[in-house]
């Protein structure tokens, strides 16, 4: 009986034990699976045991963390039109009302809010606050005693945030919300962590057919173009003929730097060219020659800019490249390069003749990268690129609001505070975390150019013959130069106390020799995308020191490299309000009454006249040069207007205005050349919708200024149209075509959190946009409208072939990952479907079951419907591949 016992004891302690074991094991387990997720997420301390209080809730920390693993954040639309945000505990725990804050981005939709500063939204028990731009919280509303009014969130629980954004598409929306509290670490979401909350309510998007129909271009077995952009002049033979690894490059002196470029293409010798008579057989030759006589049959009706011309000859044995400049000559290594790029026969010419200039002398790209930074090796990708298209500016927006992204070293506090994102609230040690940024930047990525990475910059770009335009905006955009300066005096006011206490005193005034903030303006305005703080104070000395500083250091850096020729001074979106309540602009003002409303005027002038003192020209927008509403300036208020390059974004009357009055003008139209906006309306689309609904790669192609004064939301007018329908003031037409220099395509950095999203916005459009730039098109100057629109189909064509057949497939040796184009198909009347593609060429490809195989579909054999049909676009080595596309859906 004993023994008995003493067994079933002993059973039930080794049953205690293994119970105590295998817990321990699961524990250990589930420790190293959750570990293994956060170290793939790259979140760390997110999964915990939560620690409670004594009455059973979470608090500090475990709170905060418990929110990150479990709170989702969605849009909804409950009823009605209206979309709202709903927070969902997928927890098993309560989330109590206090002591946590919620933290987002939200684009143009809380302007309510922003207007007040914060809103109690009652329905909810939630307090919305705006922090700045669009930079928002949410928190548990809470009682005048300091008590909860929010009623906690139990698992399983939703509430709806009764406030609603709007939303027009998903990239209003940003990624990476985080959860803070009084004093702790905040997190991300995990239901956010590089992503955007989960949406699906749009405006209005094109359907499958409706792709289709767009797609569906005529005569789709015209040979493509041999060279985008178009040259003016092209006479190509039947014969053929192989460039091998025994071919040379001979260049003239002045073309060492081309030679030695194309060779190094090529993997070929080059030498100089020692004069001889004969060309040499195998052998590129790169010679100067005045092409003068040869342009003069088209430079009467296309004003050629024959500097940057070239004319090139493919012969049976040899090569030749003529120019009259060096920028002539790389233009015409380009078009080489591009004959060469035949994916068919590789390294196979035909036997050609092309006679080539631009149409424009700026043919420009504008990124910003201080919304969102893209790293040096993508800014060096891209002049490479540019170069392929015979792009020859690269305006680089260095500064704004959000950042700051160029080292100036005698004010290192605009890139330690400037180029910096977190969360610091106050803005003492880095600026808000704007657009999705999260709370936390890696120390090891550093978020602007250094001086080093600048140069090589300016390196690459003069060899590819790409100009750097460096913009610093001002006075408004100013906010990190503004907060850094801010920022700069409070640290040198505290070592001045330490100083002296220790018996020493820094140079008196020197924390205030670059300030840009009166601390006794209480002015408040709201600027661009809901800014508070962006206006530099131009009443201020201080501020032209700064400015002076910048310059000086820009040149000082450009120098020896690429000699800093033009800077961008911004000048654009003074919001109203600003500087009405400084003492200091109101004692100028009053001092001379003359600048009372023209305070603008007045920076626009001093500034300028501080970036001509270094012999260097300015450029600015065109609100940069606006009063009042007026379409510019009177050109008789400046010393130099031709000196002066203005970057015309609005209607294209306005663009003629400027020419008129004498400035040097660059077509930079907001509702066809910003490729911030989607390419299609479909809300899955990354962009903005304030200028238009869309902008894709046809839409620019077709862009014809002559004829089209432009409008919003892809409506076009012409001229007199648009005077008629709109009401404008400036109608008088362009009455100094030489004027305009220029085109320019813009890529706003708001909704760019990534160097894939940057090279997706930009290409392909960019390459329709080099087109135009380039090449002026017979259908442009049309004299009917039939006869226009005749000519624009049947080049589009032959471009949209060009890209699907070749020009995409060098982008794809670049290394460029762009947008593939969204497949269109229909149903037809026998009903099989029918595919195409924006792009003649493009890999088509379906699916029979969900997108777990993929099969390329040829064109003209339609596919019966069976299965579970899905369509896309494959990149040609397929590894990417376009949205998808569901039969189903459609």
């Amino acid at each position: 009986m004993m023994k008995r016992r003493i067994r079933q004891m002993l059973h039930c302690r080794l049953r205690r034990l293994l119970v105590v074991l295998l817990s321990g094991l699961a524990v250990a387990v589930l420790a190293k699976t959750f570990l293994s997720v956060n170290q793939l997420l790259g979140v760390n301390n997110y999964y915990r045991f939560f620690q409670f209080d004594q009455s059973g809730t979470l608090r500090g920390q475990d709170l905060i963390d418990y929110i990150a693993s479990n709170l989702l954040v969605e849009y909804v639309k409950p009823d009605g039109d209206d979309v709202f945000i709903a927070l969902t505990n997928n927890g098993t725990m309560e989330i109590p009302g206090e002591n946590w804050s919620l933290f987002f981005n939200h684009a143009d939709g809380f302007s309510d809010v922003a207007r007040r500063r914060w809103k109690v939204i009652e329905k909810s028990r939630v307090v919305m606050r705006h922090h700045n731009a669009w930079f928002f919280s949410l928190e548990p509303l809470m009682t005048d005693s300091g008590n909860a009014s929010f009623t906690p969130l139990k698992p399983n629980q939703t509430i709806i945030v009764h406030e609603s954004p709007g939303l027009k598409s998903k990239s209003y929306t940003f990624p990476n919300w985080y959860v803070s509290g009084p004093g702790l670490e905040p997190k991300i979401l995990l239901s956010t962590y590089r992503k955007r909350p989960h949406t699906d309510f749009y405006l209005e998007k094109w359907s499958a057919n409706d792709r289709y129909n767009r797609n569906n271009v005529i005569n789709i077995k015209r040979p493509a173009k041999s060279v985008i952009p178009t040259p003016l002049h092209l006479k190509k033979l039947d014969d053929k003929m192989k460039v091998d690894k025994n071919w040379r490059v001979a260049y003239n002196r002045d073309f060492q730097t081309e030679g030695k470029f194309l060779a190094a293409k090529l993997r070929i010798l080059a030498v100089e060219d020692i004069g001889l008579t004969e060309p040499l057989l195998k052998t590129i030759h790169l010679a100067v020659e005045h092409l003068g006589s040869d342009f003069a049959q088209f430079s009467r009706s296309k004003r050629l800019q024959v500097d940057e011309g070239y004319k090139l000859k493919v012969a049976a044995n040899t090569i030749r490249i003529c120019g009259m400049t060096s920028h002539g000559i790389f233009n015409g290594i380009q078009s080489l390069l591009s004959l060469l790029e035949n994916h068919e026969e590789e390294d196979t010419l035909p036997l050609i003749e092309i006679l080539d200039a631009p149409r424009f002398s700026y043919r420009g790209l504008m990124y910003d990268a201080a919304r969102n930074f893209v790293d040096k090796d993508e800014i060096l990708t891209t002049i490479s690129l540019m170069a392929m298209y015979k792009l020859n500016k690269l305006h680089l927006h260095l500064t704004d609001d959000q950042g700051w992204r160029i080292e100036i070293p005698m004010l290192p506090e605009l890139t330690e505070i400037g180029a910096r994102r977190g969360h610091d609230l106050n803005e003492e040690r880095s600026l808000l975390p704007y657009f999705g940024f999260g709370p936390m930047q890696d120390p090891k990525k550093r978020q602007y150019y250094s001086v080093d990475d600048y140069k090589e910059i300016l390196r690459h770009a003069a060899i590819h013959h790409v100009e750097v335009i460096p913009e610093i905006d001002m006075p408004a955009h100013a906010h990190a130069a503004v907060q850094s300066m801010r920022m700069r005096y409070f640290r040198i006011k505290q070592q001045q106390q330490q100083q002296q206490q220790g018996g020493s005193v820094e140079e008196d005034g020197a924390e205030s020799k670059f300030l840009l903030h009166d601390f006794n303006d209480t002015s408040w305005y709201l600027g661009v995308n809901e800014q508070m703080d962006t206006v530099m104070n131009p009443c201020m000395e201080s501020t032209y020191t700064f400015v002076k500083e910048i310059v000086r250091s820009l040149v000082s850096i450009h120098q020896d490299v690429q000699t800093l020729k033009t800077l961008h001074v911004g000048g654009d979106e003074v919001p109203r309000g600003a500087l009405v309540k400084s003492p200091v602009c109101n004692a100028l003002t009053k001092r001379m009454p003359e600048l009372t409303g023209n305070l603008k005027l007045y920076f626009m002038k001093r500034i300028i006249s501080i970036v001509n003192e270094f012999e260097v020209r300015v450029q600015t927008w065109e609100d940069g040069l606006g009063r009042s509403g007026d379409a510019a300036f009177n050109a008789s208020e400046w010393r130099n207007a031709a000196g002066i390059t203005v970057n015309a974004w609005e209607l294209t009357d306005a663009a003629y205005n400027f020419a008129n009055k004498g400035f040097q003008v660059v077509l930079t139209h907001a509702h066809r050349l910003y490729l911030d906006h989607p390419y299609e309306p479909d809300g899955e689309e990354n962009g903005l919708y304030w200028a238009t609904r869309y902008i894709d790669s046809r839409y620019i192609f077709q862009f014809a200024f002559s004829a089209d004064l432009g409008s919003r939301m892809n409506s076009t007018f012409s001229l007199s149209e648009g005077c008629r329908v709109l009401g404008l003031k400036h109608c008088n037409g362009l009455q100094s075509p030489e004027n305009i220099i220029g085109m320019q395509a813009s890529l706003w950095g708001e909704m760019i959190q990534s160097n894939d999203a940057f090279e997706y916005m930009l290409c392909p459009r960019l390459l329709a946009f080099a087109e135009r730039a380039w090449h002026l098109a017979d259908w442009e100057t049309a004299s009917s409208e039939k006869e226009m629109r005749d000519g624009r189909e049947e080049d589009w064509t032959e471009f949209a072939k060009a890209l699907g057949h070749k020009e995409l497939r060098r982008l794809e040796r670049l290394g460029i990952r762009y947008r593939l184009p969204v497949p269109g198909f229909r149903i037809a009347e026998n009903s099989v479907v029918e595919m195409n593609s924006e792009f003649p060429g493009s890999l088509l490809q379906y699916s029979r079951d969900g997108g777990k195989t993929w099969n390329t579909y040829t064109e003209g054999n339609p596919l019966e419907i069976s299965g579970n049909l899905s369509f896309s676009v494959a990149s040609y080595d397929l590894q990417r591949r376009s949205r998808i596309i569901d039969l189903a859906s459609h």
